[in-house]
């Protein structure tokens, strides 16, 4: 992955014991990236618009609070009218996935990135899709987040992640969040 610039100083890394030794329902553990991530940036906004929660205990911007609220919302859109359901879930998703699936990011706008934990594209990394639950439908569009990231700020892939909404890559920025205002 390109390194992204920081704005601020990373000073929250989150619960980095958690971080090496969580394991999914299937035994598997974060991904490699993901936990890079973690302990290089820690906590705050990634590319100008998206939160990639790291576990934090009790905070509500915890991946530990934010994964079970996401999951809670994709089941929740999983009852709806069942052709609706299937529009949404076009090109890539599928109920299935829906299910199994383990939300860990979420944008300013409200879009999602979540984890297929039953896939290994590559050793230690799962892949990655994007839905909104509208008009982009659910994507799969990398297999870690340093392929996420290099497509997101990349002036000839972008669009591969988000062919609809983006007119220009996104910023390779970081922004820290240097104080955890409130505890759930």
């Amino acid at each position: 992955m390109n390194k992204l610039k920081i704005i601020g100083n990373p000073t929250i890394f989150g619960d980095l014991d958690f971080l090496e030794n969580f394991r999914f329902p299937n035994k598997r553990k974060f991904p490699f990236s993901y936990k890079k991530f973690a302990k290089e940036y820690g906590y705050g906004k990634a590319l100008g618009r998206w939160f990639i929660y790291i576990p934090m205990g009790n905070y509500g911007d915890s991946w530990l609070e934010q994964n079970p609220l996401f999951k809670e919302r994709f089941e929740y859109v999983l009852d709806w009218d069942e052709e609706i359901v299937d529009m949404i879930l076009e090109p890539d998703g599928s109920r299935e996935l829906m299910q199994k699936c383990e939300p860990f990011a979420k944008s300013e706008d409200g879009s999602y990135l979540f984890w297929d934990i039953e896939s290994q594209p590559i050793e230690e990394e799962f892949d990655i899709y994007l839905t909104d639950f509208s008009g982009l439908g659910v994507r799969k569009v990398a297999t870690s987040i340093d392929e996420l990231f290099d497509k997101m700020t990349d002036k000839n892939l972008f669009k591969e992640v988000e062919p609809l909404y983006r007119q220009e890559p996104y910023p390779a920025i970081f922004e820290c969040i240097e104080e955890l205002y409130y505890e759930k």
